[in-house]
């Protein structure tokens, strides 16, 4: 296996973001096919690996496939593993970081498995040239080494990212249950934003801003990955730096500082509007985000085309359901009164309360935060359903 030779590159995501993970491969030039409901893959080498690293939002992590076997043991795996060349894969003088998954009948405890498959890496340096690396806890600043074993297969990958490419790297204020910034960009691909030109975001119930810093990145056409210092695959032997430096170069000229996009984010309670604005500022993006500290009914709003998304509070973590039945309630009233020819968006764990909203969604996914399954529904709010009796006293005028 040489890095210009083509393999199966697999993506992983969270579960339930794999349709969106699959649209942004598809517009990169990819065919991807779902292996599985969290993870992709497509056909490619390690410099489709780099791309991929370098501008995939919705994925956690870009695998480069090496090898499979059919194994069934822990030994059967540890032999088939010592045959691989290891010592033309990684660099000797690099740490490197054993993850993966394992499923058999013969496994107690899948991480034996991890440490048969170690030992065996480092085994195979030995025999080939008399060193044994060191081995990581964590990937940062190791190569990757990565086992599927599930039944009577194994496949073999090398981690090209390392740390998760869910690590941006602008959030260190978090407010209560934060998503992960690659569930926001999930979110975002599959509500649509950025199809339409000029297309607005507001994101009301801001927590630490996520979702519109995510959105403002998207505006930019910036890479997530484009600041990002380290990655697994500059552990490997003759992986290609000019072609790496290439690839930065061209999400530079991409990049576009200032676009004409309309993004707000808003709180009711002004700590979470202060760590957005800390966390938009990290992310380069404070000056393109409008922030306000308002009830959501309230947030100022442009002209359409826009998406306003929300993440309102599920309950399981945060509250009751009799608290929040009236939340909901108003949620749907919102739409129906402030954000005509808008499109809605209201992600949430708590799917017997989304029901109160009281909308026909026009979308409606099955996405996990964590381990809570949630759903993001979509609404398209036609001009002309307009009922003004509805009407907030407090919401707020249009903006241009």
């Amino acid at each position: 296996m040489t890095w210009e030779e083509k393999t199966t590159l697999v993506a992983t995501c969270g579960k339930g973001c794999a349709g969106a993970l699959q649209e942004e491969l598809r517009a990169l030039g990819y065919a991807p096919f779902e292996l599985s409901a969290t993870t992709v893959g497509v056909e490619g080498d390690m410099r489709d690996a780099m791309r991929m690293n370098i501008w995939l939002r919705t994925a956690n992590r870009v695998l480069f496939e090496v090898a499979g076997f059919a194994v069934d043991s822990p030994d059967d795996l540890y032999e088939a593993v010592r045959t691989l060349p290891w010592e033309e894969w990684l660099d000797a003088d690099a740490p490197f970081h054993i993850h993966g998954v394992a499923q058999h009948d013969t496994l107690r405890d899948p991480r034996f498995a991890l440490l048969r498959f170690k030992d065996a890496v480092a085994d195979r340096f030995v025999e080939q040239t008399g060193r044994r690396p060191d081995s990581s806890p964590k990937p940062e600043g190791a190569s990757c080494p990565s086992l599927y074993w599930k039944g009577g297969e194994a496949r073999i990958y090398l981690d090209t990212s390392g740390e998760s490419l869910s690590h941006r790297g602008y959030r260190w204020r978090s407010w209560v249950a934060p998503l992960r910034e690659t569930l926001a960009a999930s979110i975002l691909v599959e509500a649509g934003f950025g199809r339409t030109p000029s297309e607005a975001f507001v994101g009301p119930m801001c927590g630490s801003g996520t979702l519109s810093i995510e959105a403002a990145w998207m505006a930019q056409q910036r890479a997530p990955g484009l600041h990002r210092e380290a990655y697994a695959f500059q552990q490997l032997n003759g992986w290609e730096q000019e072609a790496w430096r290439e690839m930065k170069e061209e999400a530079r000229h991409r990049f576009c500082a200032a676009p004409k996009a309309w993004i707000s984010a808003s709180d009711v309670d002004s700590r979470a509007v202060a760590y957005a604005r800390e966390n938009a500022q990290r992310a380069g993006v404070d000056s393109l985000i409008r922030f306000h500290t308002c009830d959501f009914r309230a947030t100022p709003l442009p002209k359409p085309p826009a998406l306003v998304v929300m993440n309102p509070e599920y309950g399981e973590r945060m509250g009751t359901e009799d608290r929040l039945l009236p939340l909901y309630e108003s949620i749907g009233t919102y739409f129906k009164t402030c954000c005509q020819g808008m499109r809605g968006g209201v992600f949430t764990g708590h799917i017997p309360l989304s029901r109160k909203i009281g909308l026909h969604p026009s979308k409606r996914v099955a996405m996990w935060n964590g381990d809570i399954e949630c759903r993001l529904l979509v609404y398209d709010m036609y001009e002309g359903t307009r009922d003004t009796r509805l009407l907030r006293k407090h919401a707020a005028p249009a903006e241009q």
